[in-house]
């Protein structure tokens, strides 16, 4: 089974999370964690030990928690614009927030200690397990950070695109490769 995790302010409603789940249907599970990201992490890691779980795909702050989880439990994990550093990226949303489906929810500062808490240093990655796709264009958050921290993973660069990464499925074949998932669903 697949983990998805999405990002801040998204829910497994996203786009993202429907174009998932339009190609991997059943081999997918779209986790719809809690705010506080102690909680989130619990959430997640039961999700990993009751549903053989073998591989994670995560985008934006869920690719900060997949990196967590998968150096934890040894995961093949693909990692879509991921969030390096959302203790300090995050900071600027402090207060009330709207996810895009109109949930709202407080992001409070003990949070940034709590994602703090969960950073991997880059030394203790399991380099190996991670593919990440990224695009040059993301205005949310800079490449360059991911390419530099995940410098001994696998990537995916494009020149285009945006901290969505437009046109996913033209790579759902590259990610079923690496993850070791078949391609014909």
């Amino acid at each position: 089974m697949i983990l998805y995790i999405h990002g801040f302010r998204t829910t497994k409603n996203s786009h993202t999370s429907r174009l998932l789940k339009k190609y991997f249907k059943s081999k997918i599970i779209l986790a719809q964690y809690p705010i506080k990201p102690k909680d989130a992490i619990k959430y997640l890691e039961n999700i990993i030990k009751t549903k053989n779980i073998t591989s994670i795909i995560a985008s934006s702050l869920g690719g900060f928690y997949a990196t967590f989880l998968s150096n934890k439990y040894n995961l093949k994990t693909i990692l879509i614009n991921p969030s390096v550093n959302p203790y300090k990226t995050t900071k600027e949303y402090l207060g009330k927030n709207t996810t895009h489906d109109g949930m709202q929810f407080k992001w409070k500062k003990k949070y940034l200690k709590q994602l703090e808490k969960l950073n991997v240093k880059q030394k203790n990655l399991k380099h190996k397990n991670f593919y990440l796709l990224l695009q040059k264009a993301d205005t949310v958050l800079n490449y360059k950070i991911a390419r530099k921290r995940y410098n001994k993973g696998q990537f995916l660069i494009e020149k285009q695109g945006s901290h969505r990464f437009e046109n996913l499925d033209r790579h759902f074949n590259s990610i079923c490769s690496f993850i070791g998932e078949d391609t014909k669903n």
